[in-house]
């Protein structure tokens, strides 16, 4: 839990599969925040971890598209939360979470939707940021 009493949050999208393949989909209302933008990683080279960092005033839901992300992390006021995450499962980013995305397997696509257009001032660059 942060200074703000949020704690992250597991959830899953629902995937349709059929013969053709698979659809996941999402509908934003159960979302804390009306997502302002929206972006996705992927191609990771191997050993690389992403994100390393944390936000302000930014929330997010950080999602797989296709593949997994086996290393997925989020630390905030000395509480660790670890998730291995499938296609269609998501996790509530709340705001002062230092993320860190440490396994990303090939062909593996992570989806981010936030509650901000980007502002390189709002990040926090180190863990030692969160609680000031």
């Amino acid at each position: 839990m942060n200074r703000n009493g949020q704690e992250p949050t597991l959830g899953t999208f629902p995937i349709f599969s059929d013969p053709r393949g698979a659809l996941g989909a999402a509908e934003f209302g159960f979302l804390p925040f009306q997502p302002r933008r929206m972006f996705w990683i992927y191609d990771v080279a191997p050993d690389e971890t992403r994100a390393n960092h944390g936000h302000r005033e930014c929330e997010q839901v950080v999602f797989v598209q296709t593949g997994s992300v086996t290393g997925f992390t989020l630390d905030a006021a000395g509480a660790r939360f670890d998730f291995a995450l499938a296609p269609g499962e998501w996790v509530y980013v709340p705001v002062r979470h230092w993320l860190q995305i440490n396994t990303f397997p090939p062909n593996s696509v992570v989806g981010v939707l936030a509650s901000h257009p980007f502002d390189a001032d709002e990040y926090i660059d180190s863990p030692d940021e969160l609680d000031s």
